[in-house]
């Protein structure tokens, strides 16, 4: 049963708390521009098991370092659902940085905007097992990735890949994993907008094969 416990932290830390960085098309802020987000995330088929999910809030912070370079802050939580017999309940706290670099900004001449990001996060997991009690554990994630988008007014439709390195301070959980994401933001003003977003994740642990799974998502996102 504790072996169980600690795969199931592996599931835990290899989630994103808000995954695919909701704040983050390829269009930059701006200079000095900021832009706050709430965000909920749900991951289905974790740990290869169709029957269990996780579901995530998160709340994220963006500024405008120059006019194509912005960085971004987040926390979040997750708590599991569909738990192996055994297991009362799992969950995980986190919080995150990440830069986004524009190397080319949609315009006259240039049909879509392009942008590379690279982020970390850390993760606070712990899991009640009937008759151990909790097992905690810590982990981090390191991530890099490109990503696309294209104005259309009210539509952003956006697309991103991107590789993420999981590591754990438990035996043999780290991870790797490969994200494709697909979305769109919907403005309702000048300054705000709805995004929603679909992830296909391919991931690999260190221990045991390598399974898929994804990632439904949905934020409010406000430009200051």
């Amino acid at each position: 049963m504790k072996k169980i416990a600690l795969t199931l932290v592996l599931a835990l830390c290899a989630a994103s708390l808000a995954s695919a960085e909701l704040l983050v098309t390829a269009n930059p802020l701006g200079q000095g521009k900021m832009a706050v987000s709430g965000a909920y995330v749900l991951d289905s088929n974790y740990q290869n098991t169709s029957g269990m999910s996780l579901g995530s809030i998160g709340g994220y912070f963006g500024y405008g370092l120059t006019d194509k370079l912005d960085a971004y802050a987040q926390l979040g939580s997750a708590t599991a659902s569909g738990l192996p017999v055994g297991i009362s309940g799992a969950s995980a706290t986190g919080y995150g940085v990440s830069l986004k670099y524009t190397i080319i900004d949609e315009g006259s001449d240039i049909p879509v905007s392009v942008a590379l990001g690279s982020g970390y996060k850390a993760f606070n997991n712990k899991t009640t097992v009937t008759g151990l009690g909790d097992i905690t554990s810590t982990a981090s994630q390191i991530m890099l990735g490109v990503g696309i988008s294209k104005i259309m007014a009210p539509l952003v439709p956006y697309g991103a890949i991107a590789y993420r390195s999981n590591s754990v301070s438990t035996a043999n959980s780290n991870s790797t994993q490969i994200d494709l994401t697909i979305g769109t933001a919907i403005a309702w003003s000048m300054q705000g907008a709805v995004m929603i977003e679909y992830t296909m994740q391919s991931i690999t642990p260190q221990a045991g094969g390598s399974y898929t799974g994804s990632e439904i998502a949905a934020s409010v996102a406000y430009r200051i």
